[in-house]
C-alpha cells in the first residue's frame, strides 16, 4: 500500500522509502497499529482497538495510549516531513490514517501574534483605504421628508390622533394641498367615534391617487390598516362622513 512517499510491505512487515530509499523493518507494535490503521484508512480507528492486537498470538501486553502516540511519532518520522500529516493521534478518540496530505493554508486568523510580510501588510492597507473610500462616496446625507400638512386634534371620545399629510416631493405651490388638507381635518373632527390614533396620507405626483397608512396602539400591540385612493381630478372632494365610514377610519 502506498503511503505518501513510502511504500508498505505487509507481507515482509517493512515500510520503504522510496524517495530516499530508505527501509525500516517494522517491530510487531508498529506493524499493527499500520496494519489497522491502513485497513480503515480515512477512518478514526477507536484506541481500543489499536491497544490490543488480538489477531496476533504473538501479543501478550495491551498497548497503553503512550505507546500508541509513540508509534504514531515514529510513523511521522518515517513518512518525512512532506508526509507527516497523514497519520494522527486524535485526542480521547483513537488515530486515523488519511488518504492524503491536507493543504494547509495559511491565515492572517492563525494567531493573534502572527507576523505578517511587509506586502501583506501594504495590500491591506491600500484595500482599506479604496473600501472607505468607496463607502463615503456613495453615502449621501440623510434625507428627511416633513409633511406638508401636519396636525394633532383631539376626538369626541377625548384621544389625541395625529394627521400628516405629505405632498409629492415635485410640486411647489402647496396651497391647494394644505387647504384640502385642512378639509379633511374638519371632516375627522367630527368622527362620532375615531378608531385609529394616526393617519398619514401621501399623495401621488399627480395627485389623483392617495396612499393612507392607518395606526393605532392595542393590548397586543400595534395595529395597521392602509386605503388606496384614487380620484377622477386632483380638486375632486371624497372625505366626508359616508366615506370615512366605509374605509373604516371612522364609526357611529
Amino acid at each position: 500500500m502506498q503511503i505518501g512517499c513510502c511504500w508498505f510491505d505487509d507481507k515482509h512487515k517493512e515500510l520503504i522509502n522510496q524517495s530516499n530509499a530508505t527501509k525500516w523493518q517494522l517491530n510487531n507494535n508498529e506493524f499493527w497499529v499500520l496494519s489497522v490503521l491502513a485497513k480503515h484508512r480515512g477512518h478514526v480507528v477507536p484506541i481500543e482497538l489499536l491497544s490490543f492486537p488480538e489477531e496476533l498470538g504473538d501479543y501478550q501486553q495491551k498497548l497503553s495510549v503512550s505507546d500508541i502516540e509513540q508509534i504514531v511519532e515514529n510513523f511521522k518520522d518515517y513518512f518525512g516531513k512532506n508526509h507527516c500529516s497523514l497519520i494522527e493521534v486524535i485526542a480521547d478518540q483513537g488515530a486515523i490514517l488519511y488518504n492524503k496530505v491536507a493543504t494547509n493554508h495559511s491565515s492572517l486568523l492563525d494567531s493573534p501574534v502572527k507576523v505578517i510580510s511587509s506586502t501583506h501588510y501594504i495590500l491591506i492597507i491600500l484595500m482599506t483605504l479604496i473600501a472607505s473610500y468607496l463607502v463615503h462616496s456613495n453615502l449621501n446625507e440623510p434625507d428627511y421628508k416633513v409633511p406638508t400638512f401636519s396636525e394633532q386634534f383631539i376626538t369626541k371620545q377625548g384621544n389625541l390622533v395625529s394627521l400628516n399629510m405629505y405632498q409629492s416631493s415635485d410640486k411647489e405651490d402647496d396651497s391647494t394641498f394644505r387647504l384640502q388638507a385642512k378639509k379633511a381635518l374638519r371632516e375627522l373632527k367630527k368622527c362620532p367615534v375615531m378608531l385609529w390614533d394616526n393617519i398619514t396620507a401621501t399623495a401621488a405626483s399627480d395627485e389623483k391617487t392617495v396612499s393612507v397608512v392607518l395606526k393605532k396602539r392595542t393590548a397586543e400591540g400595534w395595529e395597521f390598516d392602509n386605503i388606496k385612493l384614487i380620484r377622477e381630478s386632483a380638486d375632486q372632494r371624497v372625505v366626508n362622513p359616508t366615506w370615512l365610514k366605509e374605509v373604516n377610519i371612522c364609526a357611529d
